[in-house]
């Protein structure tokens, strides 16, 4: 199976009157020489494991979207959040809103729009033997760095620095 993945950013008016970057993180997988899209999903509610949504036959079963996205909560530097993670005596108050832009290779924390739950890797005991071997999941704090993702670009054509389109 082979996926392109790309991220889908949209604008929501919060009731704060700011704007909120929400995203949806979906790919399409090739199986079968068919064409399948897919969507990060999670519930959030008993079962914390992230899922692929299927969104193909959205014309016969519509997917639920409620569980697919995600606020952007922050946004920094790699750098930034090395330091940030290193000065142990900052508290959640004090990190400040990050940047406004998202460019390729920063982190982000992303938080689960319908159970406020962040999306990080969760530690299993396969994980603790095997660094590339974890599973995709909430959980209710957002410590450590477990819960921040980097941005990649899927194709050559975008490079490390410049702006996510």
């Amino acid at each position: 199976m082979r996926a392109a993945a790309s991220v889908a950013m949209l604008l929501k008016l919060s009731s704060g009157r700011q704007r909120q970057a929400v995203l949806t993180s979906h790919c399409t997988a090739s199986i079968l020489k068919e064409q399948i899209k897919l969507c990060l999903s999670c519930e959030g509610f008993g079962n914390r494991l992230c899922f692929l949504e299927t969104t193909s036959n959205a014309q016969n079963v519509p997917p639920d979207l409620a569980i697919c996205c995600f606020i952007l909560e922050q946004s920094l530097s790699v750098r930034a959040l090395q330091e940030m993670l290193s000065n142990t005596s900052l508290d959640e108050s004090s990190q400040g809103g990050g940047h406004r832009t998202l460019l390729y290779g920063h982190a982000i924390l992303l938080k689960h729009t319908h159970s406020s739950m962040y999306l990080c890797c969760l530690t299993t005991s396969r994980s603790l033997t095997d660094k590339l071997a974890f599973d995709v999941g909430l959980q209710e704090d957002s410590t450590g760095e477990a819960c921040w993702w980097t941005i990649h670009p899927a194709s050559k054509q975008r490079s490390e620095g410049e702006k996510v389109r």
